[in-house]
């Protein structure tokens, strides 16, 4: 097993326990912000890991248009911009689940597939990234994991403190 294989494995098993932790959450919770809190909705923070995947693999390893530029994806999510993250996201942004979902697993997919068939070149080309340049394949193995990993464990935080199973194991 290569690098490139171990992190495409990597990602379909973060992508497992993510919709294995999305997909059993109550619409009641999906949308519900209390007033207290300083994090999203489970279902924004849900579109926010699926929004930064695809510009890390789209717009930043292969310097195309993102998904959610693509076939209407932003049109049928109900968001205008690039990446709804955290506090910068209206309070009043609703998601739906299944066409949020329909999104993930696109964007899985896409990165599926790159993974699959990148260049060494593509691979190692240096970008630009939060914390200063990398190689693409570092900055997907670094960030790009620890990302997905990250915003499931709040899902399932969140899930937990407001009656819902958090993980299913």
């Amino acid at each position: 097993m290569n690098a490139q294989e171990l992190l495409r494995g990597q990602f379909e098993q973060a992508h497992q326990l993510l919709e294995g932790t999305i997909g059993d959450v109550e619409a009641a919770i999906l949308n519900h912000r209390d007033a207290a809190w300083k994090i999203n909705p489970i279902g924004t923070i849900y579109s926010h890991v699926a929004i930064a995947e695809d510009a890390m693999v789209n717009r930043m390893a292969l310097g195309r248009e993102p998904l959610l530029a693509r076939g209407g994806w932003g049109e049928k999510l109900g968001i205008t911009e690039m990446s709804p993250r955290q506090v910068d996201v209206p309070v009043d942004f609703a998601v739906d689940l299944e066409t949020a979902q329909a999104f993930a697993q696109a964007v899985a997919a896409e990165t599926n597939d790159f993974l699959s068939s990148a260049s060494e070149e593509v691979l190692s080309k240096e970008i630009d990234g939060a914390f200063g340049k990398s190689t693409v394949i570092g900055f997907l193995a670094t960030i790009g994991i620890t990302h997905v990993a990250g915003h499931w464990g709040e899902i399932a935080a969140l899930k937990g403190v407001q009656g819902q199973q958090g993980l299913a194991f």
